[in-house]
């Protein structure tokens, strides 16, 4: 039974994200904005030169939440690969061993990137669950590529979204996922391709306390990554 609800409850994580942005349904932004975060190393709360509009969206609906001392920082990594070559991006995070129950997250990279895919027709991207999520009940990760929101046509950007789910706060410090963009073969020596985030309203990064603090402390503090060309 508990098995059970844990895979309905990652399927519905999975499938509120995907309504409000993954699907084959009609280009559009939501009411309540996304967050994207074009990555250049510094984090989502510190750089200012990467915060959209979207994103002070995103701090309004935490306006009100109460901040706390420490929590769940969560990054992206940065890689070097020559052009033509698969880069690995790992998704990792640290303060939160055994701290954290399920996540919802959006991250995005530019569209000249080729996200690989182990299922093309439902757009399911290759990747490697990492030592973080060892004890989860249900992982599962969709490209994001079809019917994009404004925001990230105009910033030339497409999106991976992941989610995972414990039994309770099974979550440990580590790498969460690692997926594997494609460089193009034309790809000059030195080009830095960043990655960062989309926030989303059905987005999150939860403890089995389901405490909102815990939550805002990991949204605010995301660590953007890049790819750089050799």
């Amino acid at each position: 039974m508990k098995h059970k609800f844990a895979a309905a409850a990652l399927a519905l994580s999975l499938a509120l994200s995907c309504a409000a942005g993954c699907s084959d349904t009609k280009k559009s932004t939501p009411k309540s904005g996304g967050t994207a975060v074009s990555g250049s190393g510094g984090s989502a709360q510190g750089n200012q030169g990467s915060v959209s509009d979207s994103m002070e969206l995103m701090r309004q609906k935490y306006a009100d939440v109460p901040d706390i001392d420490g929590g769940p920082f969560i990054k992206i990594s940065d890689t070097t690969v020559s052009a033509g070559e698969i880069a690995e991006v790992t998704v990792s995070v640290r303060g939160a061993q055994q701290k954290w129950n399920m996540c919802g997250i959006h991250i995005t990279y530019p569209d000249v990137l080729e996200c690989q895919l182990r299922n093309e027709e439902d757009l399911v991207p290759k990747y490697k669950v990492g030592d973080a999520c060892e004890l989860n009940m249900g992982f599962e990760a969709r490209d994001w590529r079809r019917n994009l929101h404004d925001e990230l046509i105009k910033k030339h950007l497409r999106s991976v979204f992941f989610a995972t789910i414990f039994k309770e706060n099974d979550g440990l410090d580590g790498d969460i996922a690692t997926f594997y963009f494609k460089v193009p073969d034309n790809a000059q020596p030195g080009a830095v391709y960043k990655l960062g985030y989309y926030y989303m309203e059905s987005d999150m990064f939860r403890n089995f306390e389901n405490d909102m603090s815990f939550e805002k402390f990991a949204f605010e503090h995301l660590t953007e990554g890049s790819i750089t060309v050799k």
